[in-house]
């Protein structure tokens, strides 16, 4: 597969991701996951500034998902890692600038 193809194709699996998960269709764990994955493999693919890039809004994104973790641990009303639903406001606002500068750096990508 040419590096192009696999470009668009992973590019258009994170879009989805993200999609999924606006959409309720995903929890904010297996978001986190999918991710980690699919950036993950654009490694070879890539140019090193904009992995870096990309690991670091999913590093936020990660960090909200714990934080809701410790949250639900120490048993916190309403505390749940099904969705965004179950976030406080600044984990929702920060979960969602994390997801429009990732579909933002994906976008800049594919011009």
């Amino acid at each position: 597969m040419s590096t192009q193809i696999c470009l668009r194709f992973v590019i258009d699996g994170i879009r989805d991701t993200m999609d999924h998960y606006r959409d309720g269709a995903l929890p904010l764990h297996r978001l986190s996951w999918e991710l980690h994955s699919r950036i993950n493999t654009l490694v070879p693919h890539a140019p090193a500034v904009w992995i870096d890039q990309l690991r670091d809004l999913h590093r936020r994104i990660a960090e909200v998902h714990a934080r809701g973790e410790a949250a639900a641990s120490l048993g916190e009303a309403g505390a749940s890692l099904g969705g965004a639903g179950a976030l406080g406001e600044l984990e929702r606002r920060q979960l969602e600038d994390s997801l429009r500068r990732l579909r933002a750096a994906l976008d800049h990508q594919q011009r």
